[in-house]
């Protein structure tokens, strides 16, 4: 028995363990001592040596960033790397950085306890060793427990049962053997293939069919290695900036976009692409819309009906029961064509379950087969499961397994509330589930290191991720779950494929980029969730953002959208206007009708909607947003025809002359006239002049509070009510939101000064009240005011105290305040459904009123 105090514990020694002993010994300076229950590195790689174990991402993105030399001197042989030359390249990494010497394999641990008199972990592992250490750093892995055998009777079976993560190190000769493969995920396909032309007989029991495509493996030739070498910089940051970690082509358009023969173009170079890319590569929409998802898992089916010759085995292999891409991806080489020989059989085993196994072989419910050797390729206990069987205990005396009695979770899959400085490499909830492990390894291994370096270097002692933050994150997984179709099968990814295993989501599904920004921002504003000897420092901006705003904006970054700060004028323009590709169907009742409207600067259009009510209807003349240089009467269609159906309205939006072609007042004598038009002409299209409210959103709810500020002070026509979302209505506020959320998300405060410099052209146009309505010296007489802020918006204290001012000069005013929703909500209704709280909002402010407005305006019976 040894006792030690190091800084460090770390267990496991696959690619998590070792580059955390890297960073944090080599690099930090820290005392390591590592824990690894097998003899060597390799992690999960040395535990699963079964036939045609290999990596589904190319080997040259498949391996470390962090150093150029080692990419450099590494020469893989395959495009994508078998699992001895995996695992010879983390012995290699073990052996070139020195960091055996910090283990101790065959070595596992068996209790972690933290202390808190000493603030420190105690750790104990089966030879008998005690270690306490400061941090303690859980590089087990996701695929460190294997699922166990659910039926009964294996130890009845006179032959060979097999577990494909517990394979023998010499290997098995299965020739002329009577096989039976259980299970036909990842691992399940890799071992069919290989073994069905040297087996006797194969018999694969498949309950659920994969969407799997192929691999596209061959030998990596002298040139592609040297091309990746002369890339390695452009690679890694490629890598680190796509949707999975490795450099493929970003998708940038819907599947509903093309025609069938367009898409069976796209859909047959991604298919054949190899690796992730039918995925990642062909379009942005496959994991979130069912329509466009469908297009993909058909062409698949296709696919497997051309390549298996029987027809009838042919449609068991066609899966029918989930979307494509919930299931973790699968690839094959030749696999749908191994059950083309005719020693290879499948059973349904979803039509006839396997009941036990016998002395002879498989029993299911309606035959007994015999077999020389069981193969079990049914999966891991996926998540932290290795960690849960480690006896961990944290503050309080609570353990993890209780802690987690409800489903894995961890702020941003790093840390758990109540175990101090405990952290997790890819753990829960981490995006590693779709991200190439060594890549997102490195970002979760960098985030603790720095984590520990700011500890250190600010003199605290422990960091703990606050209950707050824990609960919100764990929201945001779910709600970003929501947002996609993963939801809609039995899977790992979402913590069920073990019997009695709480569902929940076991990854972040955002892709790696916004990952990585959450994990930059958490970073930057000073490790925001977490709480250092006790101090708790607030939430960050994208954790508290509503998920289903967070997958969109994932989605952007996905793409490679160019952020609104770096576009051109026709860029960004163009980039609003994309906007309408988020959004709702337009609703089919509402008639909408184009006429013209007279303005300085000449007739312009305006677009007029009409519900389908009975009139006369009261009316709402709606500006739209886009920062007075951009928006247009199309990416409003949605909001105005949801608009008119919700409030029961005539609802009138004018295209208005934008900056910097027109700058100010030229907008604002639009938005005026617009209003003069309507009432003039309102009652052609079924409304009623004496009833009409102004609106507006973002830059468009600016002009709406100027048009209501105007009309009291330029003899009309009078307003019955002003609905103002999100609006900035002082070009010179000094705010804390401004502040807060100087860098968005959708507006940074950068973006919005541009915009408002365009606008305004002399910047002493500030000061105007009909630039910046908060800055009227009266604000009395003004019609009643609906504000509506997004909590996650730099405009928000402005229009709040915009808000009160009303109040405070006599306006009848509601403030109503949607939390974790952002900026440009309003228009983005099929990507965030909450969007529809706002026209909850304006419906609950503007029916009643000018309902009463109308009763008040008719004349008395008898």
């Amino acid at each position: 028995m040894t006792n030690r105090d190091v800084d460090a514990v770390i267990v496991g020694a696959g690619f998590s363990g070792l580059y955390a002993t890297h960073r944090l010994r080599n690099v930090q300076g820290l005392t390591v001592q590592c824990f690894e229950a097998g003899e060597g590195p390799g992690g999960v790689w040395y535990w699963n040596k079964y036939p045609g174990a290999r990596c589904d991402f190319e080997s040259i993105y498949y391996s470390y960033t962090f150093d150029e030399a080692l990419q450099r001197e590494w020469r893989w042989t395959e495009r994508f790397a078998a699992q001895p030359e995996i695992l010879a390249y983390l012995n290699h990494v073990a052996h070139r950085f020195d960091l055996r010497r910090h283990f101790r394999f065959n070595t596992r641990v068996t209790s972690a306890v933290w202390n808190e008199e000493t603030n420190r972990w105690t750790v104990r592992s089966d030879d008998g060793s005690v270690t306490t250490a400061r941090f303690f750093i859980n590089a087990a892995g996701a695929f460190s427990v294997f699922k166990k055998n659910d039926f009964p009777g294996q130890d009845d079976f006179h032959g060979t049962v097999l577990h494909t993560s517990q394979w023998p190190a010499e290997g098995v000769d299965l020739t002329g053997k009577r096989v039976a493969v259980i299970g036909t995920g990842s691992t399940g396909i890799q071992v069919i293939q290989t073994i069905a032309p040297q087996v006797g007989e194969l018999t694969v029991f498949q309950r659920t069919p994969n969407f799997a495509c192929p691999l596209g493996n061959r030998p990596l030739t002298d040139e592609d290695f040297a091309q990746a070498v002369a890339d390695f910089s452009r690679n890694r940051q490629e890598s680190r900036n796509s949707i999975a970690g490795a450099p493929y082509p970003r998708a940038v358009r819907s599947a509903l976009m093309d025609t069938p023969e367009e898409r069976r173009k796209v859909y047959d170079e991604f298919y054949n692409g190899g690796g992730f890319r039918m995925l990642t590569s062909s379009y942005y929409d496959l994991i979130f819309n069912p329509v466009a998802n469908a297009t993909a898992a058909d062409f698949i089916r296709e696919q497997i009906r051309e390549r298996v010759h029987d027809p009838k085995l042919a449609e068991l292999l066609c899966p029918n029961d989930h979307p494509y891409g919930v299931k973790r991806a699968t690839f094959e080489s030749n696999y749908f064509e191994a059950f083309n020989l005719p020693h290879v059989h499948l059973v349904d085993a979803r039509a006839t379950p396997i009941v036990r196994i016998t002395e002879k072989g498989i029993a299911t419910t309606d035959h007994e087969y015999e077999f020389d050797v069981i193969v079990l390729a049914t999966g891991f206990d996926v998540g932290a499961g290795a960690l849960a069987r480690m006896g961990v205990i944290g503050r309080g005396g609570r353990k993890l397994t209780d802690h987690w009695a409800h489903g894995q979770r961890a702020y941003l899959g790093i840390a758990t509330h109540g175990f101090p400085n405990l952290f997790h490499i890819n753990g829960p909830q981490s995006a590693a589930a779709l991200f190439n492990n060594p890549i997102a390894i490195e970002d979760s291994v960098d985030f603790v290191g720095n984590l520990i370096g700011y500890l250190d270097s600010h003199g605290h002692t422990t960091a703990e991720v606050t209950d707050l933050a824990e609960d919100r994150y764990n929201e945001l997984v779910r709600e970003v779950a929501d947002a996609t179709l993963f939801p809609t099968a039995t899977t790992w990814y979402m913590g069920d494929n073990i019997p009695g295993k709480p569902r929940t989501p076991l990854s972040l599904f955002t892709g790696a980029p916004m990952y990585r920004a959450i994990c930059a921002e958490v970073e930057t504003t000073g490790y925001a969730g977490f709480s250092f000897d006790g101090e708790n420092r607030p939430l960050s901006s994208l954790i508290k953002l509503d998920g289903s705003a967070v997958f969109f904006l994932a989605g952007l970054q996905n793409m490679g959208v160019k952020p609104l700060e770096d576009c051109t004028l026709e860029e960004a323009r163009a980039a609003m206007d994309s906007f309408k590709h988020m959004q709702l169907p337009v609703a089919d009742d509402v008639s909408i009708v184009d006429a013209r409207y007279p303005t300085e600067g000449g007739h312009r259009k305006v677009r007029v909607y009409r519900p389908p009510v009975e009139g006369p209807l009261p009316v709402v003349v709606f500006n739209h947003g886009g920062g007075w240089i951009g928006g247009s009467l199309d990416l409003y269609d949605e909001p105005c025809a949801t608009l008119a159906r919700r409030v029961g309205a005539v609802v009138v939006s004018p295209d208005y002359r934008l900056a910097p072609e027109h700058p100010f007042p030229a907008a604002t004598d639009d938005a005026v006239a617009a209003v003069r038009w309507a009432a003039d002409h309102i009652t052609e299209f079924g409304g009623d002049p004496q009833r009409i409210a102004v609106a507006g959103e973002s830059a468009g709810a600016n002009l709406a509070a100027v048009v209501a500020l105007r009309l009291r002070d330029e003899g009309g026509p009078q307003l019955q009510a002003q609905v103002l979302i999100t609006p900035p209505v002082d070009f010179l506020a000094d705010t804390e939101s401004r502040r807060q959320f100087a860098h968005g998300p959708i507006i940074s405060m950068e973006l919005a000064m541009r915009m408002a410099s365009l606008y305004l052209g002399d910047p002493a146009n500030a000061v105007s009240p009909h630039a910046s309505p908060a800055r009227a010296e009266d604000l009395s007489g003004l019609p009643p005011a609906l504000v509506v802020t997004m909590e996650i918006d730099p405009t928000r204290d402005e229009a709040e105290n915009y808000a009160q001012a009303l109040a405070t000069a006599g306006v009848p005013t509601v403030c109503r305040r949607i939390d974790r929703l952002c900026h440009a909500a309003f228009e983005l209704s099929g990507a965030i459904p909450r969007a529809a709280e706002i026209h909850t909002a304006i419906a609950e402010f503007l029916t009643p009123l000018l309902s009463a407005q109308l009763a008040a305006t008719e004349p008395a019976l008898g």
